[in-house]
């Protein structure tokens, strides 16, 4: 198997802990450096993004897709809960990040986002983030104290927040929140903090290359 990924995107970031706290036998390699506009890229990944699975011949895409593909080809060790209300409520955050977090930090970092728009895009990323953080049953992990897709899937994200956070000025973590603390211990997983510091680096060589 092959994970086309790029060390600071959020999305490539959660199949990383997948991949990691499995143990999966997976190259993790970049993109072609014209993947924006290469028509070869876009046979495996239609969309033209990352991250990218190359897998028995074939290509699959989507970062949620591709978590739930390794949960079900790789259900040992188990990242979904054994608890169905539990494993609703896994895949009810991931759809909390990729439906109502991840669009206004996209906004934010748009340049053509205008003064209007930026407001709305901190309103509706705030309004997530109190969304996400009730749904939240401990500061370490997501859920049920034990790693899930949940996690996979949030913490990258809230490095994001963070990093957009920074970028704008405005703390967009509410202190002494439980996600606040979320964002801060779950790094003590070693899946999550080796991908975190991955993203950090990752951050770190687009800064110095812009």
């Amino acid at each position: 198997m092959e994970l086309i990924s790029l060390p600071a995107s959020p999305f490539a970031a959660r199949v990383r802990i997948a991949v990691y706290a499995k143990g999966l036998p997976v190259d993790i390699v970049p993109p072609p450096a014209d993947w924006r506009e290469s028509r070869a890229f876009r046979d495996f990944s239609p969309a033209g993004r990352v991250p990218v699975l190359l897998d028995e011949g074939g290509a699959l895409w989507e970062s949620a897709v591709l978590v739930e593909y390794l949960e079900e080809r790789f259900p040992d060790p188990p990242l979904t809960p054994v608890d169905v209300l539990d494993r609703a409520t896994a895949r009810l955050l991931v759809q909390c990040v990729d439906l109502y977090l991840t669009p206004p930090l996209v906004a934010l970092a748009d340049p053509r986002t205008d003064g209007a728009g930026a407001r709305r895009a901190v309103e509706d990323a705030l309004n997530s983030v109190m969304m996400i953080d009730r749904l939240l049953t401990g500061p370490r992990y997501a859920l049920c104290d034990e790693l899930s897709i949940a996690d996979c899937a949030l913490a990258p994200a809230l490095f994001a927040v963070g990093v957009t956070g920074e970028r704008i000025g405005l703390d967009l973590l509410e202190p002494g929140s439980t996600l606040h603390a979320y964002a801060r211990m779950s790094r003590q997983d070693p899946h999550i903090g080796r991908v975190i510091d991955e993203m950090e680096e990752g951050l770190r060589l687009l800064t110095r290359t812009a």
